[in-house]
């Protein structure tokens, strides 16, 4: 019996480990090495890839290993050498014959375009070089010594888009007279044309497309209109078609050079008392100045006054020159829903050379070149104890963000 069971373990033992034997006889081939995984790399490329034209491209590329797979070039350009007009081409280029290749249209302006590039590889940089076809135009394009970069380092280079506050408690972070509207591109000229007749300053450079633009396909216009309008103005703009946001925006107003004042002394009815304001605007300045008040202007858009005063130039001895200073002030409720108070915050201002003499007169060149002299001729705190004291107003209190 004992034998018995020894032969049928062995028995046992050779069935289990007989697979064994062909493989003795030649061994299985090795499992294909695993490719190296995909990264992506961006280059910003400035002025070089359309020759005479101002141009902005962006490449960005997939790689296994050192083996480029797949590119695409978005390049934005001047249509014309010294135009502000812009177009853009985005085109997914594939590696043929050696080159990277592809094809598309441009937009806004709906030309073909054929790009054609080598990629060479210099150590830590490479360089492209090749042609671009523009509406049937072949042109060269090259750019060398070009470094790469992560899809996060190209992220935190960008730019960030212009802050737009649609609702503020105050005026403390935005200017009371700028008010920008984020719209589509497909809005944009419904959205300008409706500003015909409103009281608004429209920025020119904000209506022409920069590249961000084209890239973002979305345009921030910038408006100026006056504190007590800007509201209203707002709330049009946020229900119109392809506006994504409107509100106030940073700009030459801020509350650190401002004076609050009771807004019942100066309102009759809920309007200014234009004339009563001058007066009292002018005394204080010229007071602050050592000078005397020729005269006030008042802005009907934004709602800004310029006084012009006179004094005695200092600099100049022996002429009896005079020196004409002018002073911007813009005046407006406290917050952008009304408030109790209203707020005058002191804008630019200038002094230049005069001669008032009797008879023939001098002309001048030039005024005050140097911001040391301009500064001592208008003294901003000062300007400012003297608005507060005569017109029994407050300052603004930056450490504690309140009115003092």
């Amino acid at each position: 019996m004992r034998a018995l069971a020894a032969v049928a373990a062995a028995s046992l033992t050779l069935a289990l480990t007989g697979p064994a034997f062909p493989q003795a006889k030649g061994s299985r081939p090795a499992p294909a090495p695993t490719p190296p995984a995909e990264t992506v790399r961006y280059i910003t490329i400035f002025g070089e890839l359309m020759g005479s034209l101002s141009s902005d491209a962006i490449w960005r590329e997939v790689r296994q290993g050192n083996r480029v797979v797949s590119a695409e070039l978005d390049l934005c350009h001047s249509v014309t050498p010294g135009s502000i007009r812009k177009d853009r081409f985005k085109i997914a280029l594939k590696p043929e014959g050696g080159k990277l290749v592809g094809s598309g249209k441009s937009e806004p302006e709906g030309v073909p375009v054929t790009v054609s590039l080598t990629r060479k590889q210099a150590n830590d940089t490479f360089s492209l070089e090749g042609t671009i076809t523009r509406d049937g135009k072949t042109q060269p394009a090259a750019a060398t010594d070009l470094s790469d970069m992560s899809e996060q380092e190209f992220k935190d280079q960008q730019a960030s888009e212009e802050e737009i506050v649609t609702s503020p408690a105050t005026f403390a972070d935005v200017s009371p007279v700028a008010v920008a509207v984020k719209v589509s591109r497909d809005g944009l000229l419904d959205v300008v044309k409706s500003l015909r007749g409103q009281g608004v300053r429209v920025d020119y450079a904000s209506l022409v497309q920069t590249c961000a633009d084209l890239r973002n396909g979305h345009q921030t216009v910038r408006l100026e209109t006056a504190p007590e309008r800007a509201a209203a103005l707002v709330a049009k703009l946020q229900g119109m078609p392809g506006v994504i946001t409107a509100g106030w925006t940073t700009g030459a107003y801020g509350i650190e050079r401002a004076v609050r004042v009771d807004a019942a002394a100066f309102m009759d009815g809920g309007a200014l008392k234009i004339d009563a304001l001058s007066e009292r605007l002018s005394a204080a300045v010229a007071a602050a100045l050592a000078a005397k008040p020729v005269s006030a202007r008042w802005d009907e858009v934004t709602r800004e006054v310029t006084i012009t005063l006179e004094r005695p130039d200092q600099a100049a001895r022996g002429l009896d020159l005079s020196e004409v200073i002018e002073v911007t002030l813009l005046v407006g409720p406290e917050k952008p829903t009304g408030g109790d108070g209203l707020v005058i915050w002191l804008g630019e201002s200038s002094v230049e050379p005069a001669d008032k003499a009797a008879g023939a007169q001098l002309a001048f060149t030039s005024g005050y070149h140097g911001q040391e002299e301009e500064s001592a001729a208008v003294e901003t705190d000062a300007l400012l104890a003297a608005l507060a004291r005569d017109l029994k107003g407050r300052v603004w209190d930056a450490e504690n963000q309140s009115w003092k």
